[in-house]
Order: structure tokens, then sequence, then C-alpha cells
């Protein structure tokens, strides 16, 4: 299975990073960057066959928790919007609180614009990617509990600093901050890719792990409890065709193709019937070619399975199949076909009309047989077309 993630910027301006990873192999299938959300289209080809993950800035998101009495019920959660109505700029009403996942008595929260949130499902839709996992950046990056989990992407930085909390801006302001936070704090900065301004010696506790590309970092790091915006009224459920007329029309549509493929099967036996004796003509006259001292037979499969054994079985050294074995890498190599064969088991000698694309692939397989230890004569040569036909004797 391919899984494809994609990272939004704040709008549909900003330059999208994406990356295609497959599971089965462990690897990279590709990577890259669009200009701007409007180039998402040319992602659908991949989109179709991979499992679609989408990154959306922290920034345009509040990220928290919210205090819950022991066994809360359904209508205590339905109250969270309301508990924080104070934390929001602007109406609650205009935005969607997502649940995470609950601890104890801490339920982790994302609140997000409804407006923001209807943007990137849009410009998904638009492109024709489907795409039911919609992840705050910050909560793709892994959790440490003695460290802060970095990431860069342009001039933003993405940092994580617990397991339900974390910050996405400009490198400019967020980096010091988090240097003060991580010295108030104790803690260790992780670093996930280069950080502009930011090296071994600029912090009191610093680590550097660039085993895995950023998008693939967080790819490896989402799984079925990483809060998923696409909840609610904003789950997203595979396209069908609610209107059953479209499917009694279609079932009609089936019927009728039914109807004339009966009438025209009685019609179409007769001709298989001619091109099953024109198929055995045609088999029969290959096996002839490839086998002339077959005699007659009436079982092709037998016949030609007897003819094998014959051959395995001949004498003088080496059988013809033992030969045309040890010349199949100067086939490959060569690229020459042979067109006919004949074999004297008494000489060890196989005779080849080949086929090749110009004289030097003829020679160059000559060649080639000959380093193997054969003997080897070139018959003659003939242009036929666009190709050269010649004999190669081949002695054991």
């Amino acid at each position: 299975m391919q899984r494809l993630i994609l990272r939004f910027g704040c709008d549909l301006e900003s330059s999208v990073q994406w990356l295609v990873y497959s599971e089965p192999a462990q690897e990279i299938i590709a990577s890259g960057e669009l200009a701007n959300a409007m180039e998402l289209s040319s992602l659908k080809e991949r989109a179709d066959s991979a499992d679609v993950i989408a990154l959306v800035p922290s920034s345009e998101i509040l990220l928290t928790c919210v205090n819950l009495p022991p066994n809360a019920n359904r209508k205590v959660i339905s109250a969270i919007p309301f508990m924080l109505e104070e934390d929001v700029c602007g109406d609650i009403n205009q935005h969607f609180v997502a649940l995470g996942q609950r601890i104890g008595d801490e339920q982790q929260v994302a609140v997000v614009s409804k407006e923001k949130l209807k943007m990137w499902q849009h410009a998904l839709s638009d492109a024709g990617i489907f795409c039911q996992t919609i992840v705050p950046d910050v909560l793709a990056l892994p959790s440490k509990e003695d460290a802060v989990s970095l990431v860069q992407f342009g001039r933003q930085l993405v940092a994580r600093f617990d397991l339900t909390h974390g910050l996405e801006g400009e490198i400019d302001w967020l980096l010091e901050l988090i240097k003060e936070k991580t010295v108030s704090e104790d803690l260790a900065i992780e670093c996930f890719s280069e950080i502009d301004g930011l090296s071994a010696d600029s912090h009191g506790s610093i680590r550097f792990d660039y085993t895995d590309l950023p998008l693939l970092l967080m790819l490896k790091n989402i799984d079925a409890k990483t809060l998923n915006l696409c909840q609610g009224p904003y789950s997203i459920k595979r396209a069908g065709n609610p209107h059953w007329q479209k499917w009694r029309l279609a079932a009609a549509l089936g019927a009728i193709a039914l109807t004339v493929n009966l009438v025209s099967t009685s019609i179409e036996l007769n001709q298989i019937k001619s091109q099953r004796a024109e198929f055995a003509l045609q088999i029969n006259n290959s096996i002839a070619q490839g086998f002339p001292n077959i005699g007659q037979f009436r079982q092709a499969r037998l016949a030609v399975q007897n003819e094998m054994k014959r051959l395995e079985q001949a004498g003088g050294g080496l059988s013809m199949l033992a030969i045309l074995s040890q010349l199949s890498d100067a086939f490959a190599n060569s690229g020459v076909t042979p067109q006919t064969l004949r074999y004297d088991a008494t000489r060890t000698e196989l005779r080849m009309q080949s086929v090749a694309n110009n004289f030097e692939s003829l020679e160059r397989f000559r060649r080639d047989i000959q380093a193997l230890g054969f003997e080897v004569d070139q018959g003659a040569i003939n242009n036929q077309g666009d190709q050269v036909v010649g004999v190669v004797i081949v002695k054991g």
C-alpha cells in the first residue's frame, strides 16, 4: 500500500510539500513541492492509488485540553465548545471543535475555523483527491517527554511540546520562544531537520536526527490515535450514487446489453469454431517449424513434451536444451532472436537462423558464445528490411 502525505500552508497561495511512500517496499516513491494548492490536481494520479493524509498549519488551530468530570456523558462533551468560548477569537459558532485523545480527565481538542477547514477540504476535492485524514502538523511530530521536537519548512518552524500541544509559525520569532522555554523547563531540543540559526553550540542540550525526511517522519508518526479534523459533519466518505433512478437506468441498460450479447453469441460461435481450426493449423505449423523431426502427431502438447524429453536425453555430450540454457545471457545481451533451430545430436551441433537489429548485434552474439567455450561458425548474413538475418552454427 502506498501513502501520500501533503502539507498545506496558511492559504491556498502558499506552497504545498508532498511525499509518496510505499509501505511494502519501505521506500520513498516520489516527493516534491507545489507552488500553491491550485496545482494539487497534478497529484491526482498518485492519490488514486494511495491513502492520502493532509497536514495543515497549527498556527490556524487552537490545540488545548479540557478537564472533564469523571464519567462525563455526551451532554458534557457537547458543551466543550462553550467551555472554550473565551479562548477563541471570534464567534465560537464559526469554529469547529474536533476531539482527540482522552487521557484520564484530560480531553484533547482542536479548534479550527469552519471556513479554513472547508477551504482545505474543497482544495482537495476540487483536485479530485480523496482524503479522509487532516491532521494539525505539530501532532505529526514525535512527542518527547524530555525534549521539544522541531522541523523546518521554508521559513516556517513546527514544534511539538508534548502529547497534546505544539506551535507552528515564523522561525524568526518562534525559535527564540522555544529556546527560552527549553531553558526554563530544562528540556532538550531534538531537530528532525536542519534548523536555521540552531547548532550544537547554540543551545545547552540539542540533539539531531536526520534519519528520515521531515514528511516521512511525520507520516510514520501518524496513527489511529492522532487527532483527525475530518470528524462529525466534516468526515469524508467515498462518493456514492444515492439516486435509485440512476441505478435503475444502469440496470435497464445492462439488461439490454445482455440481450444483445445473447443474440450475437450464436453468430460468434460459428466464427469461433473457424478461428479454432485456423489456430490449430498455426500451432501445428509452428511445432513443425521448431521441431522438424517430430513427425506426425495427434496431440500437440504431448508430442512437444515427448520431443523435449528426447532432445534432453540426446547423446553426444550436451543436449539441445542444455546448450540453449547456456546461451540465454548471450541472447539477452545482444538482442538476437532465433527464428529456426536445428539440432544434430550425433555431432552436438545447433544450427540457428537468427534475427538481429544490425550486424554488430550478430557479431556480439558470436563473441559471447565463443566466450562460453563453444565453437561458432557464421553462415550467410542478409538484410531483411530494417533487420539482419544470419545463420549461426554452435558446436558443443
